[in-house]
């Protein structure tokens, strides 16, 4: 498909299950237009650039874990009601999912992979890339990607959904949302600019981002989820839905006033939109979310958890230990080296935010090892999930961009 990640080439297969970050940061593919010039790798998964973001976070860990919780508690969301009947009841089972990145190596092959992985192993669902920064893996009617020609068919989604349903495979659609390169240049006028340049303002990793203040935008995001349900999807998830972090912001233009208090505003209820959009065709909606959403109430970004929370149905924390600065969270070194503390204090922090219930969350957890830290084995990841579903979560997902899991950590198939 189109050009390597927004830039590069996916990851090599033969990487192995210990590679870096920044080999977990390569494979994700944009669609070059002839607007957007060359720019280096960027970081999947709403991973910002490893220093910026720990300069970010440690901005904000002011210390340990303690410090943080100064929020009061609110008081349990209601159930939801109202599902499709054609929602399966695998959806309100935990979720045990693993990342599927169909540009790891032949997409064929590797959704064959694992789909015999989950058959194995307790695992129940998958979470598929249909968009990624620029590109919308599989061939769209929505005009605003359409008309842009930032798609590109890797996938046979129909094809693929029907893979999963004949497995009772719970699908995952995850839609990278407002960080696009390909779209910032080929429709400016629906990107974040650069006050000193009027072109498409460049994070560090030269990505640039639509303006989430944008109805075009919005709409025509929620339109795609809705057609990823239309298409057999369980679930869509939204990523990267947020504003810029990692960047000049003085010089950031969203054509009006961003405080804080509007970017909130603005992304819960975009995910509200997706929620209502998606709910009538028996899809939930899911959001990932910086881990630190956990801790802080609002880190500039427009992800504060409890307004989002109350907005769809499944909140998607990234918390992978490795990520968290050494000081961040109250335990005795660096996070990476202790897995299960990590979770549990970032899930006792979320259920505390949550009305003192972690069923909403559903963490994202790491299979990957990060250069300069301990490498992650099977107990590093198990001990992770045990965590979670100890912390009493919906589920949990792990993530690997080369698609390359550790299968002894996960409980044999029943």
């Amino acid at each position: 498909m189109g050009c390597a990640l927004a830039i590069g080439s996916p990851p090599a297969p033969t990487m192995g299950r210990h590679q870096t970050l920044a080999a977990n940061q390569i494979g994700d593919t944009c669609i070059m237009t002839s607007h957007r010039p060359p720019t280096p790798p960027t970081p999947p998964h709403d991973r910002i650039a490893t220093s910026s973001r720990r300069r970010l976070l440690q901005a904000f860990a002011g210390g340990t874990f303690a410090a943080t919780l100064a929020t009061p508690r609110r008081a349990a969301a209601a159930p939801r009601a109202g599902r499709a009947a054609r929602q399966s009841d695998r959806s309100r089972a935990a979720v045990k999912a693993v990342y599927f990145n169909p540009l790891a190596a032949d997409p064929d092959e590797e959704l064959t992979r694992l789909l015999d992985l989950v058959a194995r192993t307790e695992l129940n669902a998958l979470v598929i890339d249909v968009k990624e920064d620029g590109g919308v893996y599989y061939e769209t009617e929505v005009p605003l990607f359409r008309d842009a020609a930032t798609f590109s068919p890797v996938l046979d989604v129909t094809d693929l959904v029907a893979a999963l349903r004949e497995r009772d495979v719970y699908a995952i659609a995850r839609l990278v949302t407002f960080k696009d390169s390909g779209l910032a240049f080929a429709r400016p006028d629906l990107a974040v600019l650069d006050a000193a340049t009027g072109e498409p303002w460049l994070d560090y990793g030269d990505g640039s981002w639509l303006n989430p203040f944008a109805a075009e935008v919005r709409e025509s995001s929620i339109a795609l989820a809705a057609e990823l349900a239309g298409l057999g999807f369980d679930e869509v998830q939204f990523d990267y839905v947020r504003f810029p972090s990692d960047g000049d912001l003085e010089r950031v233009d969203y054509g009006r006033e961003a405080p804080d208090e509007e970017k909130i505003a603005t992304i819960a209820g975009f995910l509200g939109a997706g929620r209502e959009a998606l709910a009538p065709l028996g899809a939930q909606t899911a959001a990932d979310v910086f881990g630190f959403t956990l801790l802080q109430e609002d880190i500039g970004i427009g992800q504060s958890v409890v307004p989002i929370a109350e907005a769809i149905d499944v909140v998607c924390p990234m918390v992978y230990p490795s990520h968290f600065p050494e000081g961040s969270i109250d335990v005795a070194g660096h996070p990476n080296d202790f897995p299960a503390e990590t979770i549990q204090i970032s899930m006792e922090a979320g259920a505390d935010r949550l009305g003192g219930d972690a069923a909403q969350l559903r963490p994202w957890l790491q299979d990957f090892s990060l250069a300069g830290l301990g490498e992650y084995g099977p107990a590093d990841v198990r001990a992770q999930i045990d965590a979670a579903e100890a912390a009493g979560t919906g589920g949990w997902m792990i993530w690997n961009a080369a698609n390359d899991y550790q299968e002894t950590a996960f409980a044999p198939a029943e």
